[in-house]
C-alpha cells in the first residue's frame, strides 16, 4: 500500500460513524410500524380489541415488549467489545422467569388436559407461523443495525436480535390474536419468538462478521 493510500485509510477509520444504538433507534421503529401495519391489513384486529386491551389479556402484549426492552441493552452491549452485558442479563433472566412462574402456576392448576386443550387449536399453528413472518422486517432491521457494530460472539448476538424482533412481533400479533389463556399464550408465543431466535443465531456468524 502507498503512503498516501495509507493516510487515507486512516484518516476514512477517524470519520464519524453512526453508532450502533441510532441505527437500531432508526431502523426498529419502522420495521415495528410494518408489522403492525401487515397485522391490520392482513391478520386483522380481535373484534374486542379496546376491551382486550382494557383487561388482564393486555399483559401478552405488554410482557413481549418488555422481554424486547430488556433485550436490547444486551445486543447493544454485545455489539461492542469493551462492554461487558453480563449485568444486563439479570433483569432479562429475572423476567422470563416470572412468565415461566405464571406459567407454571396455571399448569399447577390445570395440568397436562388443560395445556393439551389449550394448544389442541388451529391458532397454535396460526400463532406459530405468525410471529416469525411478523418478525422478518424486525429481525432483518436489528442485524442491519448491528452489522455496523464489532461483535465477537455474532451468533449470540443473532440470537438476541432475534429475541427483540420475535418479542415485538409476538406483541404485534397479540392485537389479532384472541386466545389469551396462559396455557395457550405462554409456550405458543415463546416457540414462535425461539424460532426467530434460532434464525438470528444462524444468520449472525454470516451477518455481523467484523
Amino acid at each position: 500500500m502507498k503512503t498516501d493510500n495509507l493516510i487515507e485509510a486512516l484518516a476514512a477509520d477517524t470519520l464519524p460513524q453512526r453508532s450502533v444504538a441510532a441505527q437500531l433507534a432508526r431502523a426498529i421503529p419502522v420495521a415495528l410500524a410494518l408489522s403492525l401495519a401487515a397485522v391490520v391489513v392482513f391478520w386483522g384486529l380481535r373484534s374486542d380489541i379496546w376491551q382486550a386491551l382494557g383487561s388482564y389479556a393486555v399483559w401478552k402484549t405488554v410482557g413481549p415488549l418488555v422481554l424486547a426492552a430488556l433485550a436490547v441493552p444486551i445486543a447493544l452491549a454485545l455489539a461492542h467489545p469493551g462492554m461487558r452485558p453480563a449485568r444486563r442479563w439479570i433483569g432479562l433472566g429475572a423476567a422470563i422467569a416470572l412468565v415461566l412462574g405464571v406459567f407454571v402456576m396455571a399448569f399447577a392448576g390445570d395440568g397436562w388436559a388443560g395445556l393439551i386443550a389449550a394448544l389442541s387449536t388451529p391458532s397454535a399453528a396460526v400463532c406459530l407461523f405468525s410471529i416469525p413472518a411478523l418478525a422478518l422486517p424486525l429481525l432483518a432491521a436489528g442485524l442491519w443495525a448491528m452489522s455496523s457494530g464489532a461483535a465477537l460472539r455474532p451468533g449470540l448476538t443473532g440470537a438476541v436480535v432475534g429475541l427483540v424482533a420475535g418479542a415485538l412481533a409476538a406483541s404485534a400479533y397479540s392485537l389479532y390474536c384472541d386466545k389469551d389463556m396462559v396455557l395457550f399464550v405462554v409456550p405458543a408465543y415463546a416457540a414462535g419468538i425461539a424460532s426467530v431466535m434460532l434464525a438470528g443465531a444462524v444468520l449472525g456468524p454470516r451477518l455481523l462478521k467484523w
